[in-house]
């Protein structure tokens, strides 16, 4: 355990003990020091020390309207008292409601939801949806992208690590990770309209070559946010989009870290002049409940209708409780105007963030959209070379200024509920700007940032970046 944290927070004999069974019994990622969290309340956490922090990873990019909103709750125990489960095989007025909101959202003819339970799931669901209704082979995935941890999920996702090791021999072979991000920042050609021009003529050489020209899809998320927070251009997507079609493929969305809202826009993929065949949605549509789900038009889902194991079922999805919780989030979030509260308070967040670099050398880039966020930090500006050591560094720093944050590699994201305020906003990046600045003035050569999630980076990405 770091030392500094440990005498920051003082823990308690109670808490030292939970992080040792913890550690005991569980099986399970884990950033240091493991802070063990009892209670949640609007964009704060507390811990069973009753220590309070920032929550600026919304759970798990799931709640949109903070912890424990009250309009929640009381749907919680009113259908814990009336329903929570049943068979798959029926429904529920809450599912069907939700489906109808869903598709009430979604801009052309995107009116059918195949539920399921995680995202990974949802994205396996379009994937069988492309491959029922195209008759297709390939499917075509971003370099950098990620779409989940279930087999055939990990199969497209391409942004490497321990997540991918070993797992060669079970992972499906009709996908191509094909698609060359639009990564302006270290892009080779770093005029953006001349790295969309080459990213996408590389993309279409790729499809050729790489793949049996057979594609079913190509799937990518509008904004690739584990890759680097990856924004393409309006043209870059608009590319990706003639090339689907110059292929004969459907195009997939994957929102699940997107919608609802998050990046100013009701989808993320509305910030570009693209609608897809497929879209997924997961964690931020949830409410923090197992309730995710594919959505696309009449047409494709008739055409894939009994093929390739679809409608997709399993035990859990379309449950009442869940359902109804992700139905009163979505109306919420439609009656008081969420998006635009995330535009606006996205707008100061990123101000404030930005402002940060004038007085730290060590942030390369802000780059994001709405209240969705990224600190790129580097140990070189002019050269751009990534420090995935101090990036873990300012994430310890900061959990001891009270901020819970998400540090991969060397991103840093900055993620808080919808409903933060803007004085909430000038507290969190103050605090984050002391925690910069007492992590600058210590070493990181002993700095372990290769255990804390399955996208961490190692010791060999230290001597490589």
């Amino acid at each position: 355990m770091n030392d500094h944290l440990e005498t920051a927070f003082s823990f308690s004999n109670r808490h030292k003990d939970l992080m040792a069974r913890d550690a005991e019994h569980v099986l399970g990622w884990r950033y240091e020091p493991r802070v063990i969290f009892e209670r949640g309340e609007g964009v704060k956490l507390f811990d069973v020390d009753g220590n309070e922090y920032y929550d600026l990873s919304s759970g798990m990019m799931c709640l949109v309207l903070g912890h424990a909103h009250p309009e929640l709750v009381d749907t919680i125990k009113d259908m814990a008292g009336r329903f929570v489960h049943q068979s798959s095989w029926y429904t529920n007025p809450w599912a069907i409601e939700l489906a109808e909101l869903i598709a009430s959202t979604l801009p052309g003819d995107l009116d059918v939801i195949n539920f399921a339970v995680t995202g990974s799931e949802a994205n396996e669901i379009a994937m069988r949806m492309a491959l029922g209704a195209t008759d297709g082979f390939d499917i075509c995935s971003v370099v950098r992208g990620l779409h989940g941890g279930s087999l055939a999920a990990e199969a497209v996702t391409s942004v490497g690590g321990a997540r991918k090791r070993g797992l060669g021999p079970l992972s499906i072979p009709a996908r191509s990770n094909s698609i060359v991000p639009a990564f302006y920042y270290r892009a080779p050609a770093q005029d953006p309209d001349e790295w969309d021009r080459i990213s996408l003529q590389m993309t279409d050489e790729l499809i050729e070559f790489t793949t049996s020209q057979e594609v079913a899809a190509l799937m990518l998320e509008p904004i690739a946010v584990p890759g680097g927070m990856i924004v393409p251009s309006e043209n870059w997507m608009r590319g990706i989009k003639e090339i689907a079609d110059k292929w004969e493929a459907l195009l997939i969305f994957d929102e699940c870290q997107l919608a609802p809202s998050r990046t100013g826009n009701m989808w993320g993929f509305q910030r570009y002049d693209v609608t897809p065949d497929i879209v997924t949605f997961g964690k931020g549509m949830s409410a923090g409940f197992a309730i995710c789900g594919t959505a696309t038009t009449r047409e494709i889902a008739e055409a894939s209708d009994g093929k390739k194991g679809l409608p997709w079922a399993g035990t859990y999805p379309q449950d009442p409780l869940s359902c109804a919780v992700a139905l009163k989030q979505l109306e919420i979030v439609l009656r008081d105007d969420i998006t635009g509260q995330a535009a606006r308070m996205g707008d100061i967040l990123e101000a404030k963030l930005s402002g940060l670099t004038d007085r730290h050398e060590c942030i390369g880039d802000v780059r994001g959209a709405g209240l969705y966020r990224m600190l790129d930090i580097v140990s070189d500006r002019e050269t751009r070379v990534a420090d995935p050591a101090m990036a873990e560094l300012i994430r310890r720093e900061a959990m001891a200024e009270g901020l819970v944050m998400i540090a991969v590699k060397n991103y840093m994201r900055v993620c808080p509920p919808l409903i933060i305020t803007e004085a909430q906003i000038d507290d969190v990046v103050g605090r984050l700007d002391r925690a910069i600045t007492k992590a600058m003035s210590k070493r990181t050569d002993e700095i372990d940032f290769s255990s804390s999630g399955s996208l961490a980076a190692n010791e060999k990405f230290r001597q490589s970046a």
